[in-house]
């Protein structure tokens, strides 16, 4: 693969990880444009995720309104009572229904070390699905921006800052909170994002794991 094909990938994982964060907000009418932007970066990379993306956003597209969904992300996400598809990673880490524990403290620590803060509009927690997928974003926005400066070492670096992420981190969890979601939501909408949840994550960690050994060999 030359550079000119692996910046298009690399930019299309990128902004795969911006939108499929954008889904685990509270539901907006700006969330058809991430939904666009999905497939259309799912296409460049030939995903099978695509068909997940297409179903989502033709559940978006037939509503009437957005009540429906934000009731389900409320049932879901929120509570008032117990989280149905609770998207706190200390949650599944920990084996405790809490969060903050301590892999949160770790992810802080990630974090910082990163040079990344969590905004000032973020009112959840840092191990909250949505601000995790943002970390992936950013690592890989700092991978493509080290290969369009043609520094391979510091491009390596941050493809091998993403693959510890998902082990230690998001694709240490993600895949018993996608089964709770999957199994819990009512709309077709959350159903399918669990679905494109799983299936993205497995691609990417299979991809990162074959960098990883072929810069091994």
């Amino acid at each position: 693969m030359n550079i000119d094909d692996l910046l298009m990938r690399e930019k299309a994982r990128r902004d795969a990880y911006k939108h499929l964060a954008a889904c685990y907000h509270l539901p907006n009418r700006e969330l058809a444009t991430m939904l666009k932007g999905l497939e259309r970066r799912l296409g460049v990379l030939g995903s099978g995720v695509l068909s997940y993306a297409a179903l989502m956003r033709n559940e978006f597209e037939s509503l009437n309104g957005l009540e429906e969904l934000k009731i389900d992300f409320a049932r879901l996400f929120v509570g008032p009572y117990s989280l149905l598809a609770p998207p706190y990673g200390s949650i599944y880490l920990e084996g405790e229904r809490k969060i903050m524990g301590h892999s949160t403290l770790d992810l802080l620590e990630t974090y910082r070390n990163a040079g990344v803060d969590l905004s000032d509009n973020f009112r959840d927690a840092p191990d909250h699905i949505a601000a995790e997928l943002e970390f992936m974003y950013f690592l890989v926005f700092k991978e493509v921006e080290a290969l369009e400066n043609s520094d391979i070492e510091r491009t390596f670096g941050f493809l091998e800052k993403q693959r510890a992420f998902l082990r230690q981190h998001l694709g240490a969890w993600v895949f018993d909170f996608a089964d709770s979601l999957e199994k819990n939501a009512e709309t077709g909408f959350y159903k399918s994002l669990a679905g494109a949840t799983k299936a993205f994550m497995k691609e990417e960690l299979d991809y990162l794991e074959e960098f990883h050994l072929a810069q091994a060999s």
